[in-house]
């Protein structure tokens, strides 16, 4: 709490020095400005310190409820081989798993380019050519992760109307000096280990940070004591990130680099997935708003393999002569979003956004490439424009938000795209301990390039694909209602949504084959997403050191003909009892955790316990599927090849801050 309190001490002194530079008196807006955003925090300090950073990386400012936010801390403290896959502990949330470390988020049954993914603040794009594509976000530099649905998601695109996974990066250290850390993870059913290191430095007027790290796991073990093989995987990223503060406000930049290698399952062949990226902000303040440009540049590299997966790549491009395919995706994007707290309650955020990018087949004369290009070149091009207004009352507050864009795609046909979005919601406190919330939203989205374009082999899918450059923009019409209990034992929440989607995309199968491949269109059906989840806190005040958690959700998704859409989530309930000692001893904390997975697959027991002394070393243990049980998820991409999950998984995490 201490360092809360430095850090918006800090950051009212720097605003007011702000305001007096333009020749303002600090009582007007400036102060005004700094403490209705302390207070503005102060709603969310319960839940992390990290929280204060991400109000500065959130362009909606939502005040109708606060984001579902998951801090680095409990991530790892639930049993998960990645903090990627830790996040299917949030009720909504499940993952499309594809082995080798390929995972998908999904969220309330949508997926793929529905939910968009931001790390350092920038809009990450490592999706775009199929469902068989996951996300890779490195292990450090990581502060927590922010879950955002509802209307505030025009904020960050039109297609984003699923969900969006914040990635928020860790703040600077807020006292000069240097601080550093490293981590060794383990993992039995791969044989796997995991090594980080990170080391940043905070001065008077600047700060900068070097992180990176290495993850290996071999061949995972099957429950039966089988090895599933080519299921062999690596991952390494690197990290570099700089800020310099002035009393007008701060700029930020970062390098990341990261690359995921693994085997193709079921395939004698291997795939590499790469990104690089650069952002670069500034936070200021400007007549009273809070100003915040951004720019970003990302490279997403692709490779696949007709060889079995090894770990070093020849040096020469001649031997690459097994390779499938090569693709890049090139995105450069800008943004430029302002947020002023208005009279009466009112604040707005607007912003103006717009990115150009390029996919694009390697055409080097050295590499032969062994099967047609599955997709062609292609450039897109978009320019956004949206604004979010909020207002509070005594018993309540309402949100809006509007959006339009236009987008233009040019490949084998080129066209033109407007896309408008809105969304409206509503907060009620019928009673001091009892809010209820209700949101509206209509967003439109234009179909990816492989749901337009697609023709030839998807090898890492194993199957035919055929887009169809007809495919109409995707119409989502959804109505949500949650409710809020806080009782004096804990919390209780309810929430239900309807989401009518016309022209939904999806592949499906078909009756033919060519060359050997079953074949799979990209077609186009008007949908309906019924769902809902609950949760559940228990914590008496009577049983200082007992809490229990229990979250449920369900999701039924068909077409106008009631015929189910593919990969939707089974309905799941997940349990948690744990104990939690502060201050035990020499240890500051000291946890325990049984958690049961419950859906129509299989019903899982992980354990998870850990400990933290001095605030410099951390030990974390878990067991994944404590009694070996064989099962093979809905969600899974193998799961037509027969090859089930992991069996029992224990992983052994030490951390060390010096």
């Amino acid at each position: 709490m201490g360092g809360i309190r430095k850090f918006l001490g800090a950051l009212c002194i720097v605003l007011a020095a702000f305001g007096s530079v333009l020749g303002q008196d600090a009582s007007e807006p400036y102060v005004e400005i700094d403490s209705n955003y302390v207070q503005l925090q102060e709603r969310i300090l319960d839940l992390d310190e990290v929280q204060v950073r991400a109000g500065l990386e959130d362009p909606a400012k939502s005040t109708l409820r606060p984001s579902e936010m998951m801090a680095v801390r409990r991530l790892d403290q639930i049993p998960a081989t990645s903090r990627i896959e830790a996040l299917a502990a949030l009720p909504g949330v499940d993952m499309v798993s594809n082995g080798s470390g390929t995972l998908r988020p999904i969220i309330r049954g949508l997926s793929g380019l529905r939910v968009a993914t931001l790390f350092n603040g920038a809009r990450i794009e490592s999706q775009a050519w199929g469902e068989y594509h996951g996300i890779y976000i490195p292990e450090e530099g990581v502060e927590a992760v922010q879950v955002i649905r509802g209307p505030a998601t025009l904020a960050y695109g039109s297609d984003a109307y699923g969900g969006v996974l914040n990635f928020i990066p860790k703040a600077p250290l807020s006292d000069t000096g240097r601080q550093n850390r490293l981590s060794l993870s383990t993992f039995s059913a791969t044989s796997g280990w995991q090594l980080t290191g990170a080391t940043e430095k905070r001065s008077e007027r600047t700060f900068h940070s070097f992180r990176g790290g290495y993850k290996h796991h071999g061949d995972y073990i099957l429950p039966s004591g089988n090895r599933v093989q080519q299921s062999a995987y690596e991952q390494f990223f690197g990290q570099g990130s700089f800020g310099y503060v002035r009393p007008w406000g701060v700029i930020e930049g970062a390098y990341s680099s990261a690359y995921n290698s693994g085997g193709l399952i079921g395939h004698d062949g291997w795939q590499q997935s790469g990104d690089h990226l650069i952002t670069t902000s500034l936070h200021t303040n400007v007549n009273g708003w809070d100003v915040k440009p951004r720019l970003s540049y990302q490279l997403n590299h692709r490779k696949e393999f007709e060889s079995i997966f090894e770990s070093v790549e020849p040096e020469d491009p001649s031997e690459f002569e097994e390779l499938a395919l090569d693709i890049s995706l090139r995105t450069l994007r800008w943004e430029f979003i302002a947020f002023r707290q208005l009279s009466n309650g009112w604040s707005s955020s607007i912003g103006v956004q717009g990115f150009q990018s390029r996919s694009q087949f390697d055409d080097d004369e050295d590499v032969v490439l062994i099967h047609t290009p599955l997709i062609p070149d292609a450039d897109i091009m978009q320019q956004s424009a949206f604004s979010v207004f909020n207002r509070d009352f005594d018993n309540g507050g309402v949100q809006f938000a509007t959006r339009v864009d236009r987008r233009e795609t040019i490949s084998m046909l080129s066209r033109i795209d407007w896309l408008k979005g809105f969304a409206g919601g509503t907060r009620w406190n019928i009673k001091e301990n009892l809010v209820l919330h209700m949101n509206v939203a209509h967003s439109e989205r234009v179909p990816g390039l492989s749901e337009l374009f697609s023709e030839g082999v998807h090898h890492c899918a194993f199957r035919y694909e055929r887009g169809d450059a007809n495919l109409a923009k995707e119409q989502s019409f959804n109505v949500e209602s949650n409710v809020v209990w806080n009782p004096g034992w804990g919390q209780l929440e309810l929430s239900m949504y309807q989401n009518a989607i016309q022209n939904y995309v999806y592949l499906r199968p078909t009756q033919d084959w060519k060359d050997g491949w079953r074949v799979y269109d990209w077609r186009a059906v008007d949908a309906r997403f019924n769902g809902a989840e609950a949760s559940i806190q228990f914590a008496p005040k009577t049983v200082k050191h007992f809490n229990a958690d229990a979250a449920f959700s369900v999701v039924h998704a068909a077409d106008k003909t009631g015929e189910t859409l593919p990969l939707i989530p089974p309905t799941t309930l997940r349990t948690s009892v744990g104990w939690i000692f502060e201050n035990a001893g020499q240890f500051e904390n000291v946890f325990a955790r049984a958690i049961l997975n419950e859906n129509r697959d299989a019903t899982l027991v992980h354990f998870a316990a850990g400990a933290t002394w001095n605030g410099s070393i951390s030990v974390n243990f878990s067991i994944q599927n404590l009694f070996n049980q064989t099962f093979t998820p809905t969600l899974s991409m193998l799961r037509e090849l027969g090859i089930p999950e992991p069996g029992r998984n224990a992983r052994v995490q030490v951390g060390w801050k010096f």
